[in-house]
């Protein structure tokens, strides 16, 4: 019973973390907002987290324990490379648009770029898969003519920075108006994934 309600207070301490970094950054978030956003004393915060840091690596933890199942997927498919790393960027834009973790670990990238303790993984610890699969898709002849893979990866990484701040707009506003759900939809992952594949990848 203890172990449980341990397990469920450090769940929810991530939680708010995340909320509170993604809506005010790393330098705007204080422990006491997080355990008063938590429902949860001081003194069981720090019981389970000494510092912000700390907080911040469960955070960015968190987001990559919901990742690394599709970087893995990826990787290891039987597919073209390219219907491959389809799969994988739809499945990150549905994460950011989806998980305030990862939204919040994308926000903590970017504020402290290499910090965090050792081991840990940063918000594009994707990456190198991306640039793998745009690798296999290059050798395979399956990107446009004239398209290096190092510009697909930077229209790749565009595509998911934005749909992080889009996300987060769009979150930000559902919380502060009533009539939130009258806003037309935003397309979908796949949708947008069609449109960037025409303009990377060969006929």
């Amino acid at each position: 019973m203890m172990q449980e309600r341990a397990a469920r207070t450090r769940s929810a301490l991530i939680r708010a973390a995340a909320l509170e970094f993604e809506h005010r950054g790393y330098e705007g978030t204080t422990l006491s907002r997080i355990s008063e956003s938590a429902r949860t004393s001081m003194g069981g915060l720090t019981f389970h987290f000494r510092t912000k840091e700390a907080l911040a690596d469960s955070v960015r933890s968190a987001c990559w324990a919901s990742t690394a199942p599709h970087v893995a997927e990826a990787l290891t498919s039987p597919a073209p490379p390219m219907a491959a790393l389809g799969g994988l960027v739809t499945a990150l834009m549905r994460l950011l648009e989806t998980s305030v973790e990862a939204r919040a670990a994308a926000r903590l990238g970017r504020e402290l770029p290499g910090s965090g303790t050792a081991g840990r993984p940063g918000a594009h610890a994707w990456l190198p898969a991306l640039r793998t699969l745009l690798a296999r898709a290059h050798a395979e002849g399956e990107l446009r003519e004239g398209v290096a893979p190092g510009t697909a990866e930077a229209l790749v990484v565009r595509l998911l920075e934005g749909t992080e701040l889009a996300a987060r707009g769009r979150h930000r506003r559902a919380g502060a108006r009533a009539d939130a759900d009258a806003a037309p939809p935003p397309p979908s992952a796949e949708q947008v994934w069609a449109l960037l594949r025409t303009a990377i990848s060969g006929p």
